[in-house]
């Protein structure tokens, strides 16, 4: 199975691509990306937890990817909470223009669990297939 860790570590990349037309202004780009490897753990954490939940409650595949697309935006939200409570930057919520980089990081977290939704689907078939042969030494 894909780990959350993977899909983080890939939508990191993807946001730096997302966010390159912001290089016209460098110290925008280099202070956006040092934000999102700092507080990006916390995004990490909650999405890791939030994941673990839904892989363990749910077997349909669709109900799967479908919470856990609506986990990115959640873990995003709280990472750039932890931005204003660890005092990097005050009112990030109201930023203006600058609220546009969690959406970027919404957006690559969107496309990278995209990437892994066929393993996902892979994982749940393997695990299917694992059930059912424990179903059958356990009646013989």
């Amino acid at each position: 199975m894909i780990t959350a860790f993977t899909i983080y570590i890939r939508a990191l990349g993807i946001y730096a691509l997302i966010t390159l037309p912001s290089l016209m202004l460098p110290y925008i780009y280099i202070l956006s990306l040092g934000y999102a490897f700092v507080f990006g753990w916390f995004a990490w954490l909650v999405f890791s937890l939030l994941s673990l939940a839904v892989v363990n409650s749910t077997r349909i595949h669709q109900n799967r990817i479908l919470l856990l697309s609506i986990a990115v935006p959640v873990s995003v939200a709280f990472a750039f909470q932890m931005i204003e409570t660890f005092d990097a930057f005050e009112n990030v919520w109201n930023s203006g223009g600058f609220l546009s980089f969690p959406l970027a990081a919404t957006i690559a977290g969107w496309i990278s669990l995209a990437i892994s939704e066929k393993k996902f689907q892979v994982s749940q078939e393997e695990e299917l297939i694992i059930e059912t042969k424990q179903e059958v030494y356990e009646n013989e």
